[in-house]
Parts: structure tokens; sequence; C-alpha cells
């Protein structure tokens, strides 16, 4: 064979080959290439793409074919369309694919970059999908009162001198998971007092809260829970003393908002082996403001609250059963001074007016309490345990001069997280 010949081979094949490619790219003969293939799949439209839309039909035409399949599909049809986006990731969600649903509302971030409501989603669904957390924490505290009323209604000495001394542990469990399509929070306490002069003063409380946590805009998560608690005291005769149920509303800022919490309860208690004063509906509102302090790493924080006791029929013999309201506002201040040593004055002040002090008389009683002090915060000086000492000075005056004291107060607590 000649060298011609072989040329002339070579170039016949290299234009075939163009020819071929050219006719496959060209747009009239595709149509003609895909009619072929029509004949063997009839979902496959003249642009070489598959016929979403004879899908969804036949889809919708399926009984077996879920809710969840037509909407991927239009979804499929239109990725651009943010309806069909927003219906995507909301039955992702539902069906429990986080993670899907996640990455549907980053692509929204982008096809409706102005809208905040997609940032706010990615971070709900952010939160949702992080594993269950428990923290269990435990609380060793001893107190010396120079004069410490237990209440507002116990009498005190003329010369004020009543000391006590007091013990107590309190054990806390805080656990957040995810039930359903929504993140749950529980929180159990138990605390126990004891009283060393008086054993029919010890108190033994168990309390629980539970509720979903709900981000109700951008700046704020809520958690509304039901709450539970019952209170027995003396330690020999452990006799019941009250039990209480109700709502409870937390408010927490999410961003650099000085105002931190906003706390709202409304709950009923009641009173057993108690004729006056059996029962009483409680209101009470606070707030936590903080502010940087005089020095970068110092905190100011400002608690005010107000508090409407509706005790039905007291007195009672204990002060929880006198119908009152209370304003009233807490100043802290912390000061790192050392790596591990946080130190600062506190101040808490309260007006009471006791609208129903004495039911069926005619003794008019209000209060103004003050208490001013200092604490400090000791961390790892013991491997994995916080120290709180503190020291206060209360001075409460009151319209009846018996319920008018003074009293020294000195306490240390040890905390143990685990």
């Amino acid at each position: 064979m000649t060298a011609y010949c072989i040329l002339l081979r070579i170039f016949t094949f290299v234009v075939t080959v163009t020819a071929m490619t050219v006719i496959i790219q060209s747009t009239g003969n595709a149509v003609a290439l895909t009619d072929i293939k029509k004949k063997s799949n009839p979902l496959i439209t003249p642009k070489n793409q598959i016929n979403i839309s004879s899908m969804i039909q036949t889809c919708i035409q399926d009984t077996e074919c879920s809710n969840s399949r037509v909407i991927f599909l239009r979804f499929l049809e239109n990725p651009a369309d943010l309806q069909l986006n927003i219906l995507y990731a909301k039955d992702a969600e539902k069906r429990g694919k986080i993670d899907t649903a996640i990455a549907t509302y980053q692509r929204m971030k982008f096809l409706d970059p102005n809208n905040n409501r997609w940032k706010e989603n990615i971070d709900r669904l952010s939160d949702l999908s992080k594993p269950p957390k428990t923290n269990i924490a435990a609380v060793l505290g001893f107190r010396i009162d120079s004069n410490g009323a237990l209440n507002s209604d116990r009498d005190v000495d003329i010369d004020g001198n009543r000391a006590e001394h007091n013990g107590s542990i309190v054990l806390t469990l805080d656990d957040e998971r995810k039930m359903g399509s929504l993140k749950y929070q529980t929180t159990g306490q138990i605390y126990a007092d004891s009283n060393h002069n008086d054993r029919s003063s010890d108190l033994i409380l168990a309390a629980l809260q539970f509720g979903p946590l709900l981000n109700i805009s951008k700046s704020w998560k809520l958690r509304p829970a039901l709450l539970f608690d019952r209170l027995a005291t003396d330690r020999q005769k452990r006799e019941s003393f009250s039990n209480s149920a109700g709502t409870l509303f937390n408010f927490y800022n999410l961003d650099g908002n000085p105002l931190r919490t906003t706390n709202i309860s409304l709950y009923y208690v009641n009173f057993w082996n108690e004729t006056p004063g059996k029962d009483a509906w409680v209101f009470t509102s606070s707030g936590e403001l903080e502010y940087q302090g005089l020095k970068p790493g110092d905190k100011l924080n400002l608690s005010p609250h107000i508090t409407f006791n509706g005790a039905r029929g007291g007195k009672g013999s204990d002060g929880f059963r006198d119908q009152y309201y209370e304003i009233g506002l807490a100043i802290e201040y912390n000061s790192e001074v050392l790596e591990n040593l946080e130190i600062g004055p506190t101040f808490f002040y309260y007006y009471r007016n006791y609208t129903d002090f004495e039911p069926g008389g005619s003794t008019k009683r209000n209060d103004h309490n003050f208490n001013i002090g200092l604490q400090a915060t000791v961390i790892n000086i013991i491997p994995n345990i916080i120290i709180l000492a503190t020291y206060s000075f209360e001075r409460n005056k009151s319209k009846l001069a018996t319920e008018t004291y003074r009293n020294h107060s000195i306490g240390i607590s040890f905390v143990k997280a685990f």
C-alpha cells in the first residue's frame, strides 16, 4: 500500500469523525437522535433531559407515591423557585433530614440574600441538630447568721441575738435534647437545708421544669415551661408543707443587647394542714441586664423584679401565706483580680407591702429591706471545684417594730459540675 493511500484513508477517517461530531452537536440533528431514544424511553425530552413534568404527573396518579416525592420532583424541576425551596426545606425538616433542610436554606441565602429568615432557620436547625446535652452539678454550702430570720414573720429577739448555723446541699440536672421537630429542656433540682438550731425549720424542696426551646426572632429565644415543686419541712417528721404548679416563660437574648434574660411565671401554691391561707396564686417577673464594668473583663449586673403573692385568707404562720406585692433590685459587680479569682460588691433592695397582713383586722405592714455585701469566686484552687464565698449585712426596716432587725451572714459554697 502506497503512502498516498494511507494518507487518504487517514483523511477520510478524520472527516467522518468530524462530521459525526458536528451532527451530534447540531440542534437540528439532535432532534433526530433523541427521536430514536424516545422510542425506548418516553421520559426523554427534545433537550436531551429527563421529562420531570411527566414524572410529577405519574407520581400524582400513583397512590404509593408520597407527597414528599412530589415536592422533591417539583423542586428539581424549578430549583430557583423560592416557594418550592421553602416547601422542600420544611418537608425535609419534618422527615428528620436536618442536614438537607440546612443545605436548602443556605441555597436560599444566595437566591434571596436580603431576607434574614433563611439565616434564622439555619441557626435554629443547626442548634436542633446538636447532640443531647446533659449537665449535672452539686452544691454544698454552709452559712452562719448572727440574727437570721428564716422568714418575714418569725419573731426576732429584741437584743437581736439569735445566731443560726445552716448547712445545705443542692443537686441540679439540666438536659437538652431533640424530641420530634423541637428541642426540649428539662431542669430538675433537689434542695435540702438543715438548721442546726431549729430542726422544724429544715427545708426539702424538689422542683421540675419542662418545656421546648423556641427561636421567636433573630435576637430572642423563648422557653415556655411547666413547673412543679413540692416542699417539706422538719427533718424528723418530714411534714409536707406545700406543692405548686404553674407556667414559666424564659426569654433569652441571642445578641449583644444588655437585656440578657426576662422571666415571667404564674403558679398556684397549695398549703397542707392550714385553714387560714390555704392556697395562693403567685406572679413573678424579673430580668437581667449586663454591662461592661470600669475596665475590660469587669461586669455589672442589674436584676429588677416584681412579685405579687395572692395568698387568700392568710395570715399563715410563716410569711409565705401573707398577701403582698414586692418590688426590688439586685446589683452585682464582678472584677477579675487574678486569673482564677473574681471579687465584687453586691447590693439588694426590696420594698414589700402587705395588702392583707391581718385579715379582718387593722394591722398594717410594709418593709424596706437592704442588703449589702461582698462575694468572691475562686476557680480551680481545688481541681474542678468552684468556691463561692459571701458576706452580707441585712437591714429590715418594718412598719411593725417586731419585724425590724439586723443580720450579718457569712457563707461558703463548693460547686462541682459533672
